[in-house]
């Protein structure tokens, strides 16, 4: 593990904040929280299904913003693999035109993703990054700093996302607050950026929010955390526990207690929700119940406990278990 003091100081020097991502990633591996956030060589994903995920999102909660967060390239998006090396290309060279790039440019960003190496000659790895429509997306890429997406990836997410609007069972819980009898004792907030202190710890906690409402008659907090999957909504209960997903809700309902005094201070009840749509478009609300809350708050302060550990003795060779403890088997 590559260590680097003034990187370190760096950032130590000014408070942090963990994200759900972050504090995954930290619980994860330890070594690769310190090469994301502290050595600062976090990779820039371009992954499908993340900027489809994210495509997805903005077309249910604020399709207004389509065009100031993505770029539709003409033709065909490029696989995820052509992705990341046209995307190593414009952190080696300010040329905005994919035909005016060096050869031996393409040819090591090539061999840093491994894509290509059994073709016999140079010229044909070249040649097969040097297209017309790699070249499109390269020129996007290097001039709109935009996310890019081809007609067939904004289509098939509206599909999903007219879907999910077309659902009477979630849309009850996204339409609260459209009326005006309503708007006085609700407050609704969409894709919110939030923040906040913790007491006990020298770091905080932030992360946007899809959605929430506070309903300050029914003194009743809610919020909503759409999902896209690649399984089964059957499956939804497993990849809650795989991807962490119960920390993530623990976090945001810290961020929204700590960030509204009334909700709060006057004991406002909490409900939460995950909208999961599937691979094969079927959409589900999946409630969360008040005891499922208060075990995820509580497995919540033991990821924190070992968060605290990490970043207090600036140790991150390991997993915290196996820092504390002798391990066997």
């Amino acid at each position: 593990m590559k260590i680097d003091k003034q990187k370190e100081k760096e950032f130590y020097g000014k408070p942090f904040n963990f994200s759900y991502s972050s504090l995954n990633r930290l619980m994860f591996s330890p070594s690769l929280f310190y090469k994301d956030y502290i050595l600062k060589e976090k990779e820039i994903r371009t992954d499908k299904h993340l900027i489809e995920g994210k495509l997805i999102h903005l077309l249910v909660f604020q399709p207004e913003k389509l065009d100031k967060e993505f770029s539709i390239v003409p033709g065909k998006v490029p696989s995820d693999s052509i992705k990341k090396v046209l995307k190593s290309i414009t952190l080696h060279t300010d040329v905005l035109e994919l035909g005016d790039v060096e050869d031996f440019i393409i040819l090591d960003s090539l061999k840093e993703e491994n894509l290509y190496q059994s073709l016999k000659t140079d010229e044909s790895r070249v040649e097969k990054v040097r297209t017309l429509g790699h070249g499109d997306y390269y020129e996007f890429m290097c001039t709109t700093g935009k996310d890019i997406i081809d007609n067939d990836t904004l289509n098939s997410c509206q599909e999903k996302a007219d879907i999910i609007k077309s659902s009477e069972r979630v849309m009850k819980l996204f339409n609260k607050g459209v009326t005006d009898f309503e708007l006085d004792s609700l407050e609704v907030f969409k894709e919110k950026p939030l923040e906040c202190k913790l007491q006990k710890y020298d770091f905080g906690l932030k992360g946007i929010l899809d959605y929430y409402v506070m309903d300050h008659d029914k003194k009743e907090l809610h919020i909503v955390d759409l999902k896209t999957t690649g399984k089964t909504v059957s499956d939804f209960v497993d990849t809650v526990e795989f991807y962490n997903y119960w920390l993530q809700a623990a976090i945001y309902i810290t961020l929204v207690l700590n960030n509204h005094k009334a909700a709060k201070e006057g004991g406002y009840k909490i409900l939460f929700t995950f909208v999961v749509i599937d691979k094969y478009n079927q959409v589900y609300p999946f409630s969360v119940s008040e005891a499922t809350m208060e075990s995820w708050a509580i497995g919540m302060e033991g990821v924190l406990v070992s968060a605290d550990y990490h970043y207090k003795e600036r140790n991150y060779s390991l997993p915290y278990e196996f820092l504390v403890k002798e391990m066997t088997l």
